[in-house]
């Protein structure tokens, strides 16, 4: 039996249990024996993986799923989402959404002064305890884990969004402004990302939000290694999202200091400066303590886009957000392909005036496989070129923070790097010169982390040698 069977037959025999148990009672229910040591490494490595929650000391510790909470009203809430989406039937009238769904999505169509007015619930974030509370059920993950999956080896943190870099600039570009009712086209997208053509007959807002989303996604993948869940990175996700479209350019990559109300809704968002950042911080640091990363991503996208903390952008900076969990630990990111903008604003309002999630629930998992079948790929080895670029990250990331702060330009930089690659012993010097050149070509302001050097050294290099 493999790892991954035993932790299977672990994971059904605490589900049919169905309480805490010891190692000693979770051993008398298994079908074969286990040594008890074992079983303890299993569920070591289950509570890791946030599937398990283990309760009390030594000898007194016992084990349960992480699904069920005993007294909280999550439990019911997270199994009745399960049931829902089991129920699912392959006749339904919808592609995304489940009859229970489609039912609940009805109370839309009654006009916005007809529906029960609502405002932002702070218990919604209070009383969620990461790893405990989960809005996604454990039978979702697991299909979405192995659909996204990309490498069966520990790699790097942003690896695989390395590898479909620009075709992840077009299409989470394309579709998240698609969202927005941005009328770019896919080939038009194409054509602004790489050669900078802006469409005939487009508005200047259409063009610089995509503009800002390739920005943006740039710095997600490009940081994927010292990213972190916090006020500050996602300050700054809003701030390449949002500049210069905001009437207020202030008010990029700031918390909103006014009152902002949602279209054609009955929900009225949280409009005190002082809780909007408190509980932008309370999130975030909830945040990054989810374990798994299709439950922190989803309690991202739903959670940044239901506390409205900047002016505007609010949506577009939940969509890059939620694909951070993915592009770290190298799974499919989420690109919103094909994802109806009807459908897509029908979850969230729902989920703002009602806080009951199953629509949005069911429109994630769709869009996440979606997105798994646009990046479908053969598993394999990264090969020569990837793993020697992954070998030599450290030392291509010095020689460039050397270059900027040395003002080397063009026609001594092959000189420098092929000195570089003799002093550090460096094999294959004219890939690793290749490599580093093409790196100093695309870098940018927003990609200088972990080069040592500061925004003034690179502006200043970047003006001598452009």
């Amino acid at each position: 039996m493999t790892i991954q069977q035993e932790l299977d037959v672990i994971l059904k025999c605490l589900n049919d249990i169905g309480h805490p148990v010891s190692v000693g009672a979770l051993k008398n229910q298994l079908a074969e024996h286990t040594h008890n040591k074992t079983i303890q490494r299993r569920l070591r490595k289950l509570v890791e993986l946030g599937e398990v929650i283990a309760e009390g000391e030594k000898k007194f510790r016992t084990y349960r799923l992480a699904s069920y909470r005993t007294g909280d009203a999550t439990v019911s809430a997270v199994s009745d989402n399960q049931a829902q989406l089991d129920k699912q039937c392959e006749d339904t009238k919808h592609p995304i959404f489940s009859e229970n769904s489609l039912d609940k999505l009805t109370y839309l169509e009654t006009p916005p002064y007809g529906r029960i007015k609502s405002t932002y619930q702070l218990t919604l974030i209070e009383k969620y305890i990461p790893n405990e509370t989960l809005y996604v059920p454990l039978s979702v993950r697991t299909k979405l884990h192995k659909a996204g999956k990309r490498f069966d080896k520990s790699l790097a943190a942003g690896t695989y969004a390395k590898q479909i870099g620009q075709r992840l600039l077009i299409d989470l570009s394309y579709n998240s402004s698609r969202l927005e009712g941005n009328t770019y086209s896919k080939l038009d997208t194409e054509k602004l990302i790489e050669q900078g053509l802006s469409a005939e007959g487009k508005i200047h807002e259409e063009t610089v939000m995509i503009m800002n989303h390739k920005e943006a996604i740039e710095f997600l993948i490009e940081n994927a290694e010292n990213i972190s869940l916090s006020s500050f990175t996602i300050r700054n996700i809003h701030y390449l999202l949002s500049q210069d479209l905001l009437a207020n350019p202030k008010a990029c990559g700031r918390e909103r200091e006014i009152e902002v109300s949602i279209g054609k809704s009955a929900f009225t968002p949280l409009n005190n400066p002082h809780q909007i950042k408190e509980f932008l911080a309370l999130l975030l640091l909830k945040a990054d303590q989810i374990i798994d990363p299709f439950e922190q991503s989803f309690f991202l996208l739903m959670h940044l886009s239901y506390l409205q903390a900047f002016e505007d952008v609010n949506k577009r900076t939940a969509r890059l957000s939620c694909n951070i969990p993915f592009i770290k630990q190298n799974l499919c990111p989420l690109s919103f392909i094909d994802v109806p903008q009807e459908d897509y604003f029908k979850a969230l309002l729902y989920f703002y005036e009602t806080n009951e999630l199953l629509p949005a629930l069911e429109l994630f998992e769709w869009a996440y496989r979606k997105s798994c079948e646009q990046y479908d790929v053969v598993k394999e080895s990264l090969g020569d070129i990837d793993a020697y670029r992954i070998q030599h990250r450290g030392a291509r990331k010095e020689a460039m923070g050397q270059v900027i702060r040395g003002n080397i330009g063009n026609k001594k930089l092959n000189e420098f790097l092929r000195g570089y690659c003799r002093e550090n012993s460096i094999e294959l010097s004219d890939k690793f010169i290749a490599m580093t050149v093409a790196d100093l070509e695309q870098l940018h302001a927003g990609a200088i982390i972990g080069l040592g050097i500061t925004e003034a050294m690179f502006n200043e290099w970047k003006k001598q040698n452009s």
